[in-house]
């Protein structure tokens, strides 16, 4: 890397993101730098979703970069908000835990997570703490304490004020919150990368009405920042409706899903494929370690696709070919027919219905016919029993009280509400019998 400073990164979304020479800057050259960092270029930030939108195969690794710039775009404007500048270790710990708030993920998005039995937060927790990383170490050389206390942040089981550590509670909020850094980034990426304008929003209008609360537990927005702050909300519910729980996306993650769970069943019964990789076996056995986990990428899974296109095994030949050349399973929307008893009654026989008459041809259900369901509660108002109701997104009123959105907002009312979708997928030479059956059994609109 050149030695001239500014470092620069040009982006589609943030354009500029720049690098200073200072100890806080070179610290987070230094993690992007490392493997594990660069492994994130290897796996696509929304998965499957570029079988639909062809555009959509941005990296985890152009994510995180957003993440950090955003966060920074929080932090100084807070700090211009509030009259005073962050020490450079809690500076760094923000930024750093920005960066790094993905680098636990594996391939495929959460496909991958179902055969390992372990959320991604928990390999990021591990590739921070683990003296063996490239992250551990660089972070190790900038403050001894550094990989312990940021290994805290991404603990799970860990109470609040702990994982937080010595940062300021509304400062904690700006990586994990209902407005956040990471929303913001993947709103306006996914967005851009799908040809969509679904995920718009003015995200330099809001930042510029973020302020700190006097008493430094959360930050909030001005009044002006109202009509921001609800199309941003707005962005979230319709992304998750357009693009994350599109049909034929979810199709392609339910296949890859039968696939893990095909070739997990073959292990299990000493029946597995030949030509697996070892690393693979012990991925579909629960038995992983980190440094076998971080040699997984987007890329060792479609190698695998390759190879168990050509496998013996009908269930695990069709699968993966299917996946490799989009030939994918069936979506059938049964979410208007199953409200209501009388729906739920119909929906009942039609699956009773189709499962008999796949069982009468000997066809393996599991593989074949199956429901799916995705929900998402675009915002979640204050829950006075909630582990960590600072998590709202607050706003000043036109007295100057700092209330919870919702209270001021008659837009966000719908968006209280956890929207579900409800759907069958089936191998698409069942497609005309299903359909068929559907027609005779159940009310309301099917897709």
């Amino acid at each position: 890397m050149s030695k001239r400073w500014p470092k620069v990164f040009r982006d589609p979304i943030h354009n500029l993101i720049v690098f200073e020479d200072n100890p806080c800057d070179r610290l987070l050259l230094d993690l992007i730098n490392t493997r594990e960092v660069q492994r994130l270029r290897r796996i696509k930030q929304i998965g499957m979703t570029e079988l639909v939108f062809p555009g959509a195969n941005h990296s985890r690794f152009a994510h995180s970069l957003g993440v950090l710039h955003t966060a920074r775009l929080f932090l100084e404007q807070l700090e211009r908000a509030g009259g005073t500048r962050l020490p450079i270790e809690q500076r760094a710990f923000l930024l750093a835990a920005a960066l790094l708030h993905d680098v636990g993920h594996g391939p495929f998005s959460h496909a991958f997570e179902q055969v390992t039995g372990t959320l991604h937060e928990a390999y990021t927790h591990a590739i921070i703490h683990s003296p063996e990383t490239q992250v551990h170490q660089r972070l190790r050389a900038f403050d001894a304490d550094l990989p312990r206390r940021l290994a805290l942040y991404f603990d799970e089981d860990a109470a609040e004020s702990q994982r937080a550590g010595d940062l300021p509670a509304y400062l904690s909020q700006v990586i994990a919150g209902q407005l956040d850094a990471d929303r913001c980034d993947y709103l306006l990426r996914d967005s851009h990368a799908t040809g969509t304008n679904y995920g718009n929003f003015d995200l330099s209008w809001l930042l510029a009405q973020l302020r700190p609360d006097p008493q430094g537990r959360r930050f909030y927005l001005t009044r002006k920042g109202l009509s921001a702050a609800e199309t941003y909300l707005f962005a979230r519910f319709h992304m998750y409706r357009t693009v994350y729980f599109h049909k034929t996306s979810r199709a392609a993650e339910v296949m890859l899903k039968l696939l893990f769970r095909r070739l997990k069943e073959l292990i299990d019964t000493d029946k597995r494929p030949a030509d697996l990789p070892v690393a693979l076996l012990n991925a579909f056995s629960g038995q992983m370690c980190l440094t076998a986990y971080l040699d997984f990428d987007d890329h060792t899974i479609t190698d695998l696709l390759k190879k168990c296109s050509l496998s013996s095994d009908a269930i695990v030949q069709q699968l993966a070919e299917g996946l490799l050349n989009r030939h994918l399973y069936k979506g059938l929307d049964v979410t208007e027919p199953a409200n209501g008893e009388e729906g739920l009654a119909q929906l009942q026989t039609f699956d009773q219905r189709v499962k008999e008459l796949l069982t009468s041809r000997g066809i393996d259900l599991r593989y074949s016919f199956l429901e799916d369901s995705a929900s998402d509660t675009p915002y979640e108002p204050y829950q006075p029993d909630a582990e960590r109701p600072g998590r709202q997104i607050f706003i000043e009123n036109a007295q100057g009280q700092i209330v919870e959105i919702s209270t001021l907002s008659d837009a966000l009312v719908q968006l209280k509400k956890t929207y579900t979708v409800i759907r069958y997928y089936l191998r698409p030479d069942l497609r005309d019998e299903v359909y068929r059956i559907a027609a005779e059994t159940l009310r309301g609109k099917t897709s």
